[in-house]
């Protein structure tokens, strides 16, 4: 199975799990992202794909990064918690608190 495939299965896998997450439906996100419902509905399904503009506004509709969906095992509550919480920390905070992560590893190793 070519690369692409796999990755478009992923992502539907992961679009299920985050609508499952969130405990919301098809119908809502597609709502959210100016899609209709049907779009979405085939895509999840394996008969269509999306363009990237209308993923991305799917990913917006469930606040998620895009990068997610295409990494197997990827979707999980704790990805999202640190997804959020990294979106509203100032790049200098970010950046203070890679250095203690790495600083910890460093010490552990």
């Amino acid at each position: 199975m070519p690369k692409t495939d796999q990755n478009l299965i992923t992502a539907r896998k992961n679009l299920r799990i985050a609508v499952a997450m969130q405990e919301t439906s098809f119908a809502r996100v597609a709502e959210a992202a100016h899609l209709s419902r049907n779009a979405v509905s085939q895509f999840v399904t394996g008969r269509t794909t999306l363009s990237y503009s209308n993923m991305l506004n799917v990913c917006a509709a469930l606040n998620i990064p895009i990068n997610l969906l295409h990494k197997p095992d990827g979707m999980s509550e704790a990805r999202l918690r640190l997804h959020r919480i990294l979106e509203q920390m100032p790049d200098h905070k970010i950046d203070q608190a890679l250095a203690l992560a790495a600083e910890a590893a460093a010490a552990a190793e």
